[in-house]
């Protein structure tokens, strides 16, 4: 990639958007300085859709911290979510990339931090650069064998064994963190009501696998909330 910033330019490290990001780790600091000069950074909080069908955009979305649910509308009106994007993720509608929101829609599940990069700063910038174009086709296919997974698991297991393999998924991000989430939100993630969906999270709670404060779950015992997202109910031997 071309260096188009002089060192005097260089920008701190605290003070660009890509910093962190997982995505852009073969980058030198001088490229990805390069890079941050075109993605300014936007702060979100939680519950705030970011982007909407009935207003789509040629936008990049490059997600630097916190977690985004992407998800479509069922003609009951019930959100079904097809992913949850984590860290260094992208997402957003940029066929240069092989990226379709279509009639998708995307949610802050928390406060988040999301770089935002144009179309032409995409094709000028980085569709010109192998190794991310490499890790951002590397993405793209975990994300289709996560929604197989998610749509087998719909058919195929019941809500306790849903709900704890959604909690194993959101706590690989961050295993010691609280996982932040409604329970609301979760239910659109295992795709229950929130009625069903709390009284399943009562059920872990009771056998102590996990435990719950207002707005915050703790994951207790990882190695019992597996063994239930495979198939064991509770309480484990």
């Amino acid at each position: 990639m071309t260096d188009l910033m002089p060192p005097a330019e260089l920008p701190a490290d605290e003070h660009y958007c890509l910093a962190e990001v997982d995505l852009f780790r073969d980058l030198s600091r001088r490229e990805m300085a390069a890079l941050g000069a075109h993605a300014p950074m936007r702060t979100v909080p939680t519950g705030q859709v970011v982007y909407t069908p009935l207003q789509p955009s040629s936008v990049l979305f490059i997600v630097k911290r916190g977690r985004i649910r992407l998800y479509r509308i069922g003609p009951d009106g019930r959100g079904v979510t097809t992913a949850v994007l984590g860290p260094g993720t992208v997402f957003g509608e940029m066929d240069l990339l092989g990226l379709r929101m279509r009639a998708t829609w995307a949610e802050a599940l928390e406060a988040c931090e999301l770089c935002l990069m144009s179309r032409t700063a995409v094709r000028g910038l980085l569709f010109t650069d192998p190794r991310i174009a490499l890790r951002i086709a590397e993405q793209l296919s975990t994300r289709i064998a996560d929604l197989e997974q998610r749509l087998t698991d719909l058919t195929c297991k019941a809500l306790g064994e849903r709900l704890a393999a959604t909690l194993c998924q959101l706590a690989l991000h961050a295993p010691a963190e609280p996982i932040r989430l409604t329970h609301n939100q979760l239910a659109a993630l295992v795709g229950a009501t929130r009625e069903r969906t709390t009284t399943a999270l009562g059920e872990l709670a009771k056998h102590d696998i996990i435990r719950l404060r207002r707005g915050k779950i703790v994951i207790h015992d990882p190695t019992r909330l597996a063994a239930v997202a495979d198939g064991a109910r509770p309480p484990l031997p």
